[in-house]
C-alpha cells in the first residue's frame, strides 16, 4: 500500500498527448501521493495507446514499475450505437484513457479504488441525465458509469435513485424558454466557520457595509425585477441564501421581502427558500415576518449537535439554541424545515456523530442535507490543513452511514446530491426529504436546466440555453465594497445579456 507520507512519480506515455492534463488532474485528487511527469525519470511508467477503428475505441495500457508489469486491453463498442455523437466519441476516449491508468496504478500501488471511480466533478447526476436525454434506460445509466467511469455498484444505484426523482421537477426544453430562478446572497454572518468557502464576512468588522450594501442589492432587485415583469418571464422559485439572511434585523429583511414581494413574486412561484443557517440570528419575529411574506422552506442547519464541536468550528451558539430556535419555527407554521449536517468535522468520532443523529431524529426534521467535509481554496483551515485532526476514512464512512439511517427512520429519500474536490473519502454530499417536500431549487440549481439570476453578494447568475443545456456564468463579487462599488455596472451588464438570452 502506498504510504500516504511517501511521493512517487509517475510518468505518462500517452499516444493521444491531449488526455495528458485530464490524466494529471484526475490523479493529483484521487492518488494525491503521486508526482506525473512526462519528460523525466520516473518509479512508475505507463504507456497508453488508444485507437479509433470502424467506431469502435481500442485501448492497450501498459504499467512499469519497479517490481512488474500490468497490462490492460479492452474494445469499446457500445459507443457504436447511433444515438451518441462525435461529442460523445472524443468524451467516451478520454475516460476510457482516465480509467485504464487508474485502475492499473490502484492494482500496483495496492490503493483503495475511490467509491465513484474517475468521477472527480461536483454534478455526476448530469450524466445520468444526459443518457435518459439520448433514450437510453436507467439500468444502462447504472452500466455507463460503471463500465466508463469505474463507479462502484452501490454508487451508482445511489445516482440514479436520486436522478428519476429529480426528473420530476426538472423543467422541459420549453419551460425553461420563459422561466428564470432567484438566488439572493446575503454575504455577512456572525462570525466565520474555519471549513467556510461560502461568501461570508464577519458582521462585526464589516457593519459599516451593511447599509450601503443593502441600497445597492434593493437596486439590483429592483433592475432586474422590472426586467422580469416587462418580459413576462415566470419565476419559479426564490432563494435566500448567503452569508446568513437572518443576520439582517426584522426591518432590513422586511425592506428585502417587500421589494421581491412587488418585483419578482407571481402566481407561478412553486418554492421561496430562505436559509437561517444560524441558530442564534433567528427569533420568533422574523419567522413570523418570513410567514407572513409566504416563505415555505427555510433551512436551520446546526452542522453539529455536539457542543465542543462547535466551538470548535467557530460557531457561538449552543446545541440548547439550535433545538430552540426549530421548535420557534415550528410553533410559528413553517411545515417545511431542512437541516444541514456535516459528517467528518475535526475532532468527531462515529459516537459524536451518532448523538448528533439522535439529536435531529428527536426534532423530526423535513429535510436534511448532510454535507461530507470538503477544505476548499477558500476556507480558513486550508493553510492549516495539515495539522487538523479529521477522522479516518472508515470513520466518515461509518458516519454516513448513519446518516442514511437517520433519513430512513425520518421517512426520508435522496433527491439531489453533488460532490466536491477533496471530499473526505472521495464521497458525496446528499439532499434528504420526504416525498413532496424536495427543494425544487435545489435540483434545478445543481442540475443547470433552467436560468437562475443571482443577486447580491457572491451571488452566481447561470445562463442555461434550453435548446443544448449549455451555460454561461456571471459572477456578482463577494467582497461587500467591491459588489456595492460596482452593482450597477454589473447590473446594466447582466439585463444585457439577459435580454440576449430570452428574446
Amino acid at each position: 500500500m502506498l504510504k500516504k507520507d511517501k511521493e512517487l512519480k509517475v510518468k505518462l506515455e500517452l499516444n493521444k498527448s491531449d488526455h495528458f492534463s485530464s490524466v494529471k488532474g484526475m490523479l493529483r485528487i484521487l492518488i494525491p501521493e503521486l508526482e506525473v511527469v512526462q519528460d523525466e525519470e520516473a518509479d512508475i511508467v505507463v504507456k497508453n495507446h488508444l485507437e479509433i477503428e470502424n467506431n469502435q475505441i481500442i485501448i492497450k495500457t501498459n504499467l512499469k514499475g519497479n517490481e512488474y508489469i500490468l497490462k490492460k486491453e479492452e474494445k469499446d463498442l457500445e459507443i457504436q450505437d447511433p444515438r451518441y455523437e462525435e461529442v460523445d466519441l472524443r468524451r467516451r476516449c478520454r475516460n476510457k484513457v482516465k480509467l485504464h491508468i487508474y485502475k492499473l496504478l490502484t492494482q500496483y500501488l495496492d490503493y483503495p479504488l475511490s467509491p465513484w471511480g474517475i468521477l472527480i466533478g461536483v454534478r455526476p447526476t448530469k450524466i445520468g441525465h444526459f443518457l435518459l436525454d439520448k433514450g437510453f434506460s436507467y439500468s444502462k445509466v447504472k452500466e455507463n458509469l460503471t463500465n466508463n467511469y469505474g463507479v462502484k455498484r452501490k454508487k451508482a444505484e445511489l445516482l440514479v435513485k436520486i436522478v428519476k426523482r429529480e426528473r420530476e421537477y426538472l423543467p422541459t426544453f420549453q419551460e425553461a424558454k420563459k422561466m428564470v430562478n432567484i438566488y439572493i446572497g446575503i454575504p455577512f454572518c456572525p462570525s466565520c466557520c474555519g471549513y467556510c468557502s461560502f461568501p461570508s464576512y464577519g458582521l462585526d468588522q464589516n457593519a459599516k457595509y451593511l447599509r450601503p450594501f443593502l441600497d445597492s442589492l434593493k437596486y439590483e432587485i429592483e433592475e432586474i425585477g422590472n426586467w422580469i415583469i416587462e418580459n413576462e418571464i415566470q419565476v419559479k422559485t426564490i432563494y435566500f441564501g448567503g452569508g446568513t439572511p437572518t443576520i439582517l434585523s426584522k426591518g432590513q429583511l422586511e425592506e428585502l421581502l417587500d421589494l421581491v414581494k412587488d418585483k419578482l413574486w407571481d402566481l407561478g412561484v412553486q418554492e421561496f427558500n430562505v436559509e437561517a443557517g444560524r441558530a442564534d440570528t433567528i427569533t420568533k419575529g422574523k419567522l413570523e415576518l418570513l410567514k407572513e411574506y409566504q416563505v415555505d422552506r427555510i433551512s436551520i442547519n446546526p452542522q453539529t449537535m455536539n457542543q465542543m464541536t462547535l466551538k470548535r468550528i467557530g460557531r457561538a451558539h449552543t446545541v440548547q439554541k439550535v433545538q430552540e430556535a426549530f421548535n420557534l419555527a415550528r410553533k410559528v407554521g413553517f411545515e417545511n424545515i431542512n437541516m444541514d449536517l456535516i459528517i467528518g468535522l475535526p475532532g468527531e468520532t462515529k459516537e459524536d456523530f451518532q448523538r448528533t443523529a439522535l439529536e435531529i431524529e428527536k426534532l423530526k426534521p423535513d429535510s436534511l442535507t448532510v454535507h461530507t467535509m470538503a477544505i476548499k481554496r477558500a476556507s480558513k483551515w486550508k493553510k492549516s490543513i495539515a495539522k487538523i485532526d479529521f477522522p479516518s476514512e472508515n470513520e466518515v464512512n461509518d458516519m454516513l452511514g448513519i446518516s442514511q439511517q437517520l433519513a430512513a427512520k425520518l421517512n426520508m429519500e435522496p433527491y439531489y446530491m453533488y460532490r466536491q474536490k477533496y471530499i473526505l473519502g472521495n464521497l458525496e454530499n446528499i439532499g434528504y426529504a420526504k416525498t413532496g417536500l424536495e427543494s425544487i431549487y435545489n435540483i434545478i440549481m445543481m442540475e443547470e436546466r433552467a436560468t437562475v439570476i443571482g443577486l447580491g453578494g457572491g451571488a452566481m447568475t447561470k445562463l442555461v440555453k434550453p435548446n443544448n443545456w449549455r451555460l454561461d456564468r456571471l459572477p456578482n463579487p463577494k467582497d461587500p465594497k467591491i459588489y456595492i462599488d460596482q452593482v450597477k455596472e454589473r447590473t446594466a451588464s447582466k439585463l444585457q445579456r439577459l435580454t440576449s438570452l430570452f428574446r
